[in-house]
């Protein structure tokens, strides 16, 4: 059984802006995160703009978010 863990919009973004030790936590797949969908909606909204920041694809900024 995967460990569930909490997320917030604030956690997803910066993990999404830097390659850092959130972002490898949350690309782990033996914990799994809950978040509101309202969260995946405001970083949907502001993808573009973390694209642009991180440099990294689009794609590869979604992969996150699964």
């Amino acid at each position: 059984m995967a460990m569930k863990l909490v997320i917030d919009t604030n956690i997803l973004i910066s993990a999404m802006l830097r390659d850092s030790t959130t972002r490898r936590i949350l690309l782990s797949a033996s914990i799994e995160f809950l978040t509101a969908g309202y969260s995946i909606q405001e970083v949907m909204e502001h993808l573009e703009e973390v694209c642009k920041k991180n440099g990294v694809s689009r794609d590869k900024n979604l992969d996150i978010l699964q």
